[in-house]
């Protein structure tokens, strides 16, 4: 696996220098999942974040009161997940869950915020494309909230 053409794809890595992807790419660990398998669940402890490279991830969120889950995210490859353990305390907010057999690259929290230490250019670029992300994945959750309360 050629971690370095992964990253270069990503949206969240644009903008860095060669030598900067390598940075990078040294902390990214591949690891593979069978479909069905929880990569993560909801309110777990959490320290990385991961890249889909291969496969599909459902991200849910579990129902007060009820069995069953809600998904709200449907990922593939090329996207982001987890990245909130970057920015808040910790434990996962919902359940990522393999749609399919799945390859992803896990990036521990610990050794990215240190790299963000060492070169505040990497920090910049990467805490920019995240809060992006995070203010996208808002506006539709936002929406389809919207859209839950005009059914009632």
């Amino acid at each position: 696996m050629d971690i370095i053409k992964i990253l270069e794809r990503i949206d969240l890595f644009k903008g860095l220098s060669q030598d900067e992807l390598n940075l990078v790419a040294e902390l990214c660990e591949p690891r593979q999942y069978q479909a069905d398998e929880v990569i993560f669940a909801e309110k777990s402890k959490g320290k990385e974040m991961y890249i889909v490279t291969k496969g599909r991830v459902r991200i849910e969120l579990g129902i007060k009161g009820k069995t069953d889950c809600a998904t709200v995210h449907r990922l593939g490859e090329g996207e982001i997940f987890g990245e909130l353990v970057l920015v808040g305390e910790g434990r996962r907010s919902a359940t990522a869950h393999c749609e399919t057999d799945c390859e992803v690259l896990s990036i521990e929290q610990d050794g990215l915020l240190r790299l963000f230490e060492q070169n505040a250019r990497i920090g910049y670029v990467i805490v920019m494309k995240i809060a992006s992300l995070l203010a996208a994945r808002l506006k539709k959750t936002n929406l389809q909230l919207v859209s839950c309360f005009l059914w009632e």
